[in-house]
């Protein structure tokens, strides 16, 4: 038994040595990964300040777009988490879907192609990065699959974040419409006699469209309108298009990305001809998630509208709903700064060790 005299002398001893010992302190780290899961070669990109922090993967649009266009914006919250820059199957530099003609797949090129096999990508990544929970961001075609995901494996998940995401492909073809006819009637009724043809002339192509049965060739319809009014559909300021894409190419330059990669067109036919993607409608899914969510929506977004965002909110019970002011479609590009601090907050709520 040791006396009083020789506890404390072993006390100090050891804070002695503890004070002597290295100090570990975080350390930033930016991983590359090209790794063989689920049946394919998925890339991920994994950026961070230290690996304690909590992880947060992004899902990207598209569908068939990349993480990439995230990874400016990204390094301004990869000071409180570790962010997963994962590129979808069939989509940036993840292997690519093998499709002869790709607007019209054979059911055999593209039967692996599934919202049930993105899912189970999702848990092999998290797996494969041993971590036991992370927040989900889902952006455009992603937040339906997040929507997707946070019902299918909800114990995977600390906390989710819905971004200007899909939920009804119809809705976002409607709004789309909205967008067209108001659009069109507007310059209908201008002194500019060139583009008040031009739109009168497109009025009866919006209504021909919008009475097409739900579809393929509805979607396709409705897509074509999407490139007559892009800027003005997705952005709050269409003259700051040049400028964001700069930055987002400024911040991808350094990895040698192939243009190749940043946007491929076989995933959303896949999609069409594997899910039904030209119809499909996940709102039925929003009462089933009893997840932490946060919801950021463009007050400008043509595309996925605040009211969208609002129905989200009103049926995914506890959520938190954000309408960005001066912000359409992309809420990371057009207010950073407010997009940051929203999802910092967030993450700070709900975060767990990872």
């Amino acid at each position: 038994m040791m006396t009083v005299r020789q506890c404390v002398q072993m006390l100090s001893l050891v804070l002695l040595m503890g004070m002597m010992a290295p100090v570990v302190s975080a350390q930033a780290f930016d991983e590359d990964h090209k790794e063989s899961i689920n049946g394919t070669v998925l890339h991920f990109r994994v950026r961070g300040a230290d690996k304690s922090n909590p992880y947060l993967v992004i899902l990207h649009g598209g569908p068939g777009f990349s993480a990439h266009m995230f990874y400016d914006w990204g390094s301004s919250i990869e000071a409180f988490v570790n962010v997963v820059y994962l590129d979808q199957r069939g989509s940036g530099e993840s292997a690519r879907i093998a499709i002869s003609i790709f607007t019209q797949p054979k059911p055999e090129e593209v039967k692996d192609y599934t919202i049930a096999n993105l899912l189970k990508d999702l848990e092999g990544v998290r797996e494969f990065l041993k971590v036991k929970r992370w927040f989900v961001l889902g952006h455009s075609w992603g937040g339906m699959l997040g929507l997707e995901y946070c019902t299918a494996y909800p114990q995977s998940i600390s906390g989710y974040i819905h971004m200007d995401g899909l939920l009804s492909q119809p809705m976002a073809q409607d709004a789309i419409l909205d967008h067209a006819q108001l659009k069109f009637e507007t310059e209908a009724k201008g002194a500019d006699a060139t583009s008040a043809g031009r739109a009168k002339a497109m009025l009866p192509e919006v209504k021909k469209i919008r009475a097409l049965k739900p579809g393929m060739n509805r979607m396709t319809g409705t897509f074509r309108l999407i490139y007559m009014m892009l800027g003005e559909l997705y952005y709050a300021r269409p003259a700051d298009i040049g400028a964001l894409n700069k930055r987002i190419s400024e911040a991808i330059k350094k990895y040698n990305v192939p243009s190749s990669a940043l946007n491929a067109q076989e995933p959303a036919f896949a999609l069409i001809q594997t899910e039904h993607y030209d119809t499909r409608d996940d709102t039925p899914l929003l009462d089933k998630i009893h997840i932490s969510t946060l919801i950021i929506n463009g007050k400008q977004d043509g595309l996925i509208t605040p009211a969208m965002a609002e129905l989200a909110h009103k049926h995914i019970k506890g959520s938190t709903l954000v309408i960005l002011n001066n912000s359409g479609h992309f809420p990371f590009l057009e207010q950073p700064e407010e997009t940051t601090a929203v999802i910092r907050s967030f993450v700070a709520a709900h975060s767990t060790k990872p």
